[in-house]
């Protein structure tokens, strides 16, 4: 159940970015683009969750995602909260916006691509290993042959 966490944290920024889009008006742009970008990262999100659940994955390789979505989420929250009067916050928490964009394309570009790296020589030795034994048996086949 531990890759559980990722999705519900998902789901509960992608829900509040959604409720902030409709009420606050000083941050339109920056959530719309943030909600799209969410909608676009939901199917993969989904994905890793399922396969971590069934290939039983360490909950380390989706925490470092997991904490930023929980502080994207309290972000949107404070964002939802700011008078459409307070220029200087309202300036304040776009760029803040604008950084957890950069910041999730960042994890994206870098995390997500170094974990992709370390599964595929997992794989490969995997595969290496499966190898040697299928050698191995028909080896022994061979020999009763």
């Amino acid at each position: 159940m531990e890759g559980a966490a990722l999705g519900a944290s998902f789901d509960v920024l992608l829900t509040s970015v959604v409720e902030a889009t409709k009420k606050v008006a000083g941050f339109t742009a920056h959530l719309n683009r943030l909600q799209s970008t969410l909608s676009c990262i939901k199917p993969i999100i989904d994905d890793v969750e399922t396969l971590d659940l069934i290939l039983d994955r360490p909950r380390h390789e989706t925490e470092a995602l997991t904490i930023q979505l929980i502080e994207a989420e309290r972000l949107v929250v404070r964002c939802s909260k700011v008078s459409k009067w307070n220029v200087f916050m309202r300036l304040y928490y776009s760029n803040k916006l604008s950084n957890l964009e950069a910041s999730l394309l960042n994890f994206f570009q870098i995390n997500v691509a170094a974990l992709h790296l370390c599964e595929t020589k997992r794989v490969s030795v995997v595969v290496g290993d499966l190898q040697e034994k299928v050698n191995q048996m028909a080896k022994m086949l061979n020999k009763l042959s």
